[in-house]
């Protein structure tokens, strides 16, 4: 693979190859839809024990690609976090969905399967407990957004608060994905129209009839009449 030609020792050659045809196998047909031997085949090695040697299980072999992928979708965050925390002494709901959106957004490439990795697998259980681990948003800096997201939506109750960003993060991951399927990449207006969808949606009001169906009506943020 071109990518990594030169730039790495002939094992790790080999142990990126075989993370990168997981990802791209997984993000294709699922994590119960590939076998061992299939990524072996897809990362050209012929020796049946070099997935055991390199991972142990399968299950090793799935957190090794968020190893893989998070880091450098950490520091772009934290880059742009800096960036904007120059201009400003504050972050706005619109600033922090940026920080979550445009490093998964610049994933997009022939080589970098990830984001469609993470919509095809987001529900298994497997990935569940490895996701667990690395938070909502994949990484430190994503999970710092996160908790800033819920602070500024304190006025909102926790739980209608955790189903928006739920939304938030399953619809980008979505979104982006099918971008990646189509072979396409989201122009800055289409992101721009996404951040503006997710910021309407999380700074919505309460509707009279969700805080009726709750049985409350919370303080903060009123219901809408």
């Amino acid at each position: 693979m071109a990518t990594i030609r030169g730039r790495y020792s002939s094992g790790e050659q080999t142990r990126i190859r075989l993370v990168e045809a997981a990802e791209r196998l997984f993000a294709r047909r699922g994590y119960d839809g590939v076998t061992l031997a299939d990524i072996r085949k897809a990362a050209g090695q012929h020796n049946s024990s070099v997935v055991g040697y390199y991972f142990g299980t399968k299950e090793g072999l799935l957190e090794a690609v968020f190893s893989h992928r998070l880091p450098a979708l950490n520091s772009q965050r934290e880059a742009l976090l800096a960036e904007m925390l120059r201009t400003r002494e504050t972050l706005s709901v619109r600033d922090l969905l940026w920080v979550i959106i445009r490093p998964l957004a610049g994933t997009l490439g022939r080589n970098n399967h990830y984001v469609a990795f993470l919509d095809r697998l987001s529900n298994h259980d497997r990935f569940a407990e490895c996701f667990r681990v690395t938070g909502p948003t994949g990484t430190v800096s994503g999970r710092r957004s996160d908790t800033a997201l819920r602070t500024l939506l304190g006025p909102l109750p926790d739980d209608i608060a955790g189903q928006r960003l739920r939304l938030v993060y399953s619809g980008t991951v979505g979104a982006l994905a099918r971008c990646h399927r189509a072979g396409e990449s989201p122009t800055t207006a289409e992101l721009a129209a996404l951040v503006d969808a997710w910021e309407a949606l999380l700074l919505a009001p309460v509707s009279a009839e969700t805080a009726h169906a709750r049985g409350d009506v919370q303080e903060g943020f009123p219901p809408d009449r």
